[in-house]
């Protein structure tokens, strides 16, 4: 697919889906903030080549001499301004989903920067998006999180001045990587969410990693591995169609529609399917290190005519007396 075929695609969506990241969107933010956000990539040999670009791309040498490499010189606090305009996308289109799905009007509510001092998420490091159960803008109670969001999205193609018609790269195709095609934005995140999980109370909260791209494929097995271990409880992308810049690459391998752990959002009606999923189970987030034959004696002790949730809720109650920990 050529640029001008995929932006036509991304400009002629119809209805709510035009909420979703798309090129034409991305294009104007860069146009309005390009002073700001675009970093100065000069050569480093004696010629004069100077470039305002948003990413270096995967070209080290200058392209005007042919033998010096390319520096950045400048990077114009980018990542801030960058996070700001996308999360708050984020909180609008969620925002916009939980309005028009009936099952969620007005019982849900989503903020940014939620503090709630028992999980961690205090004024410094509050969630970067939360849906609350409660329309409140103070500090809450882990009671009032019904879901958690890590936002980790970005500028996904790669501009430069004086052409913001023509992107140079795509996600993939520059040297600096977007979103969580970056390996360190996936293992942050990792880690913003084990940390999360070391405090109770984040057992019924789920938590979900929001981007913009698809993962690496050297990734996405270790990102399955935090979905099926109950860490995470998905990573999604809100961009239906990345550009393909160099439109010989694998389209299918490079930007997939989901794996165990990841899912592509590709309609404003897969987010609303998705929020809820997510918002109406009755969740628990189990994690320890257990002994067989002490779950077994516990699974044998439970009465078993109860009705099923009861029976579940006793044995997660009593599942830390299998914990091996306290052996060790």
């Amino acid at each position: 697919m050529s640029v001008t075929q995929s932006n036509q695609n991304s400009q002629n969506e119809n209805g709510p889906n035009q909420h979703l990241w798309n090129f034409s969107l991305e294009q104007t933010l860069v146009e309005k903030y390009k002073e700001s956000w675009m970093a100065t990539i000069s050569c480093k040999g004696s010629c004069d080549y100077v470039q305002k670009a948003f990413f270096r791309s995967k070209a080290r040498k200058c392209p005007r001499c042919q033998v010096a490499e390319l520096q950045v010189n400048n990077f114009n606090q980018r990542n801030a301004l960058v996070s700001e305009e996308t999360e708050t996308f984020a909180l609008n289109l969620f925002r916009a989903t939980i309005k028009r799905t009936p099952q969620l009007a007005g019982n849900y509510f989503a903020k940014r920067g939620v503090v709630c001092e028992p999980l961690g998420l205090d004024g410094s490091s509050g969630a970067d998006l939360a849906i609350l159960n409660e329309d409140k803008d103070g500090p809450v109670s882990p009671s009032s999180i019904k879901c958690l969001f890590e936002i980790k999205m970005s500028v996904i193609w790669n501009w430069s001045l004086p052409d913001l018609q023509q992107p140079t790269a795509d996600y993939d195709g520059s040297a600096g990587r977007p979103s969580i095609y970056r390996t360190d934005s996936i293992l942050k995140a990792i880690g913003k969410a084990s940390v999360t999980r070391g405090y109770d109370g984040s057992e019924k909260i789920p938590f979900v990693i929001v981007g913009n791209t698809p993962p690496p494929t050297g990734y996405r097995d270790k990102i399955d591995k935090t979905v099926t271990s109950g860490l995470i409880q998905k990573w999604i992308s809100l961009t239906p169609s990345p550009l393909i810049v160099e439109p010989n690459t694998n389209t299918n391998a490079r930007n997939p529609k989901n794996t165990t752990g990841f899912l592509r959002i590709d309609s404003f009606n897969e987010l609303q399917k998705l929020l809820v999923t997510l918002l109406s189970g009755d969740w628990c987030y189990v994690s320890n290190m257990v002994d067989p034959t002490e779950v077994g004696r516990i699974i044998k002790s439970l009465d078993l005519n109860r009705p099923p949730e009861e029976i579940g809720q006793e044995f997660l109650c009593r599942l830390p007396e299998s914990s091996t920990t306290s052996k060790i």
